[in-house]
C-alpha cells in the first residue's frame, strides 16, 4: 500500500464527512478525529494504523479528489464551438500536484507554432483534453 498523506490529511479533515460516518467505514475512532480537527491531536503525531485505514478507504473508491477546471474547461468548450481548435491540442502542465497524485493542466494551445519559448507541451487529442478536464472536474 502506498499512503498519500496529503490525501489522507484531506479526508480526516474534511468536515463535510462526520467522524461517526468515518468511524463507522474505517473503525477509526470518533474522538481520535475530533480530537484532529479541533487541532488537539496532530496529524504527524496519528498511528500508522489510522493512517492505513483511511488510506485503505481512499483506495476502495470512496472518495473522489477533484481538481477546479471549471474556468479553463469553459473556455476551451467555447473555443471548440468557435471551431478554434483541430484534432489535436498541445497542453502545458503546472506541477506536480499531490493531491490528484499528477501534473494538471493549466494551459494549451492550437498548433505547435503558438507554443511560447520555455513551455512544455504535450500533444493530445481535443477530446481526451476535454475528457481528462471533466473527469477530473467532477465531484461525487
Amino acid at each position: 500500500m502506498i499512503i498519500n498523506t496529503e490525501r489522507v490529511r484531506m479526508v480526516l479533515m474534511n468536515k463535510a464527512i462526520s467522524g461517526y460516518s468515518l468511524w463507522k467505514v474505517t473503525g477509526v475512532s470518533q474522538t481520535a478525529i475530533s480530537r484532529l480537527r479541533s487541532g488537539h491531536k496532530k496529524f504527524e503525531d496519528l498511528t500508522l494504523e489510522t493512517i492505513m485505514k483511511i488510506q485503505a478507504w481512499i483506495d476502495d473508491g470512496h472518495y473522489t479528489f477533484s481538481y477546479d477546471y471549471s474556468e479553463l474547461l469553459d473556455e476551451l468548450t467555447s473555443d471548440i464551438e468557435e471551431g478554434l481548435t483541430g484534432e489535436y491540442l498541445y497542453v502545458v502542465r503546472g506541477e506536480y500536484n499531490e493531491i490528484m497524485e499528477k501534473r494538471m493542466i493549466i494551459d494549451y494551445y492550437y498548433s505547435p507554432d503558438e507554443i511560447e519559448e520555455g513551455d512544455i507541451t504535450e500533444k493530445i487529442p481535443t477530446a481526451a483534453v476535454v475528457e481528462e478536464m471533466k473527469k477530473d472536474n467532477s465531484i461525487f
